[in-house]
């Protein structure tokens, strides 16, 4: 709890769900603060994660299509503040916290290294030579507790348990500090996690169109596109792109919203407390949505993320990654002396590598 911020922050829970994160509630922060009369906790971490140069970084680093070949394509930046778009939307129709849900979706790639996802599979495989690993959440939660240093008298960002549990989204045991375990983090944090799927689903089927990876015509042999397809051609004649992909993310955020409802009531969900010992995720589509939610992914696995003109990129920048990794195992002296050298040289390299933009590396 934050000195002094109970009282101030219960008069703006009322109108939350009984099972949402409340303000007041926040088991608060590793390193106690004064409460900010003008703005509630979780605001307070939206605005520290925004000023942190790892944020800025994000523009720096590709999705799946580097920023270098073309400004339409998406970046890791835009991908995240699209993330926080949904997330608001979702929480305020299901009467989550907004900013809880919103900071924890402007933080969950913080961590990303360069070359997206090709990149953390590249950086995963050299760190389990050293008997370690690399996965891009946890590297996030490191970028905002070790390394944003802006504040004298403690590291990172020191933000609010909440937000640091949510952004190990992809996490569903803790066990808490107090010895407390719990089975599933908050609804808050659940929502930012298939808010980050649909968001880049949604972006890289546009990226994939506008690429020519592949058609309209293509993706109508997909049930869940199908179906908004359908729904537009009744409406006019010629089906933009734009028109499909505002039909088909309605379509999944609206199923999302009904689904999610019906599994809070099927749970009995009442409490915060609740949510956290329920065992299934709650923020979720119906197992046979699901399905079809699935085929969209494969679809996008095969035609545009396995495609040979991104493979050709994605795997050129692993190489690159490799390389890097190597060299600075062999020449420490080039790792800046910010990476904490007290600790194993393999981690201080990884942390060095996972904060570089997609060109610094090129460039290294």
């Amino acid at each position: 709890m934050e000195i002094d911020g109970k009282n101030l922050w219960s008069q703006y829970d009322p109108h939350l769900a009984s099972y949402a994160q409340k303000n007041a509630d926040s088991r608060g922060r590793a390193h106690p603060e004064w409460a900010d009369p003008d703005r509630l906790p979780f605001q307070r971490d939206r605005d520290r994660i925004i000023h942190t140069t790892a944020f800025r970084r994000l523009r720096g680093k590709m999705q799946v299509v580097s920023p270098s070949h073309s400004d339409h394509f998406r970046n890791r930046l835009s991908h995240t503040i699209e993330v926080a778009q949904f997330a608001r939307d979702l929480a305020r129709q299901l009467g989550l916290n907004e900013d809880l849900a919103e900071s924890i979706a402007l933080a969950h790639d913080l961590g990303h290294p360069p070359f997206g996802h090709a990149g953390e599979t590249a950086l995963d495989q050299k760190m389990r030579e050293h008997g370690a690993r690399f996965e891009h959440n946890q590297q996030s939660l490191r970028v905002v507790t070790v390394f944003e240093r802006r504040y004298p008298d403690f590291p990172g960002l020191n933000l609010t348990q909440e937000v640091l549990e949510g952004i190990q989204k992809h996490d569903h045991n803790f066990t808490r500090s107090d010895g407390q375990t719990i089975f599933s983090p908050h609804l808050e944090a659940q929502l930012v996690d298939i808010a980050d799927e649909i968001t880049y689903l949604a972006a890289d089927i546009e990226d994939g169109l506008r690429g020519g990876f592949f058609t309209l015509d293509d993706l109508a042999q997909l049930e869940l596109c199908a179906q908004a397809l359908a729904e537009i051609s009744t409406q006019q004649g010629k089906i933009h792109r734009s028109t499909f992909l505002r039909r088909l993310i309605r379509n999944l955020l609206t199923q999302l919203i009904t689904d999610t409802r019906t599994n809070i009531k099927t749970h009995e969900i009442q409490t915060l407390a609740d949510v956290q010992q329920t065992r299934e995720l709650l923020v979720m589509f119906n197992a046979d949505y699901h399905a079809r939610f699935r085929e969209l992914k494969q679809f996008l696995m095969i035609h545009y993320y396995g495609s040979p003109a991104v493979k050709s990129y994605t795997e050129s920048g692993q190489q690159k990654i490799c390389q890097a990794f190597d060299l600075l195992m062999s020449q420490p002296a080039l790792v800046p002396a910010e990476f904490l050298p007290e600790e194993l040289l393999h981690q201080r390299v990884c942390d060095y590598i996972a904060g570089m933009t997609d060109r610094f590396l090129t460039e290294f």
